[in-house]
């Protein structure tokens, strides 16, 4: 008899980095012929600037899915529960009742972690230790790379720790239009980010007078990221070289990869972002901030560059030597396609993580849980 598995992720909308991957996993065959696979979707926000913000109507939504949940757990018996658990905000909490919804059924439980900041949260108070230890006591934890394990080391053990790198699937790759000194930003428009670092570096390079044009595209925020990038454009007078055009669609996002030179990905604060990886599959250079397991997707001097988070002269320097160097930008394109294909293909972590969850099923199944 095939083993159930009970996945509650994130779906889209909105699209981001983990309800792309969730996709990724909900259709995977060969999830699918591993296990009879059970769906119990999470879908509280409609846009990027819903995330993070409680409202009535995702209250309801959350005692719905906990109704479900507890559903589901009663009449059918899972050999786990595959959970996208947030660890920040308002969400977890809310992840923390189906926490125990699924402990008081006694399932073993399977967390998948994409995002980091526990070990900054558990550090704040005694209650937030407490929580966190409780939601990890007994379950089994998928991390992105071994570089992220400290975020977990003092609540999770190492014998209940996996690593599963993320992939994406390959496409057929757009001729790239002729052209020169083409920079693309893409990503949902934060401060967090780093929208606007890479756009004081933009700034600086117009300045030493480097020829250059720029495109930053992603969904807009709330957080005045956005109005601020306006507001500085105009007052530089950059608005012939930079732009931004708003969220794309997939075609739009694949365009964006076949129009530009080099991709700069400045965020200083993610885990394991795909945007990188994505760039690599086309072919292109990356420049991005030096955080979370980024130095393991980007090799530096190799694939791209690697430089200090926060830093807009090591990012304009970064994106100069590269404009002014095709032939280098190339080179480093080339090896970053290579490496997509020898890492980070969808193929290659639906294979892993397929591995890894049945090695976590068939091992000796933790106590039942008293709640």
């Amino acid at each position: 008899m095939t083993d159930r598995l009970l996945c509650i992720v994130q779906l889209p909308p909105p699209t981001h980095g983990v309800t792309v991957v969730n996709e990724i996993v909900v259709a995977s065959a060969e999830l699918h012929r591993a296990f009879d696979v059970d769906v119990l979707p999470l879908r509280f926000a409609a846009s990027i600037d819903a995330l993070g913000k409680t409202s009535l109507r995702k209250i309801a939504l959350g005692l719905r899915v906990g109704a479900e949940l507890a559903l589901k757990l009663a009449s059918k018996r899972y050999a786990a529960v595959y959970m996208t658990l947030t660890p920040e905000g308002a969400a977890f909490l809310r992840d923390s009742i189906y926490v125990l919804i699924a402990r008081a059924f006694g399932a073993r439980r399977i967390f998948h972690l994409h995002s980091g900041g526990i070990a900054t949260q558990i550090e704040r108070s005694i209650w937030r230790r407490a929580l966190f230890e409780w939601v990890f006591d007994g379950a089994s934890v998928i991390q992105l790379s071994p570089s992220l394990r400290a975020d977990t080391i003092d609540v999770v053990p190492e014998d209940r720790t996996r690593y599963v790198a993320n992939g994406i699937g390959d496409v057929s790759l757009a001729r790239r239009v002729a052209g020169e000194s083409r920079v693309l930003y893409l990503s949902n428009m934060l401060r967090e980010k780093g929208a606007l670092v890479l756009l004081d570096a933009l700034v600086t390079l117009a300045r030493r007078g480097v020829h250059f044009t720029a495109t930053f595209a992603g969904a807009r925020s709330d957080d005045g990221c956005v109005d601020e990038f306006q507001a500085a454009v105009a007052r530089e007078g950059l608005d012939g070289k930079i732009r931004y055009v708003g969220p794309v669609d997939v075609d739009a996002k694949l365009q964006l990869f076949a129009d530009h030179d080099l991709v700069v990905f400045p965020s200083y604060r993610d885990a394991f972002p795909l945007v990188p990886i994505e760039a690599m599959r086309h072919g292109l250079p990356v420049i991005a901030s030096d955080t979370g397991a980024v130095a393991e997707i980007v090799e530096h001097d190799i694939t791209g560059f690697v430089v200090p988070p926060r830093d807009p002269i090591a990012l304009a320097d970064r994106i100069a030597c590269l404009l002014a160097d095709p032939a280098l930008a190339n080179r480093m394109g080339k090896a970053g396609r290579a490496r997509y294909l020898e890492r980070f293909t969808a193929k290659q972590f639906e294979t892993q993580l397929v591995k890894t969850l049945r090695e976590i099923v068939s091992s000796a199944p933790s106590r039942r849980a008293r709640v």
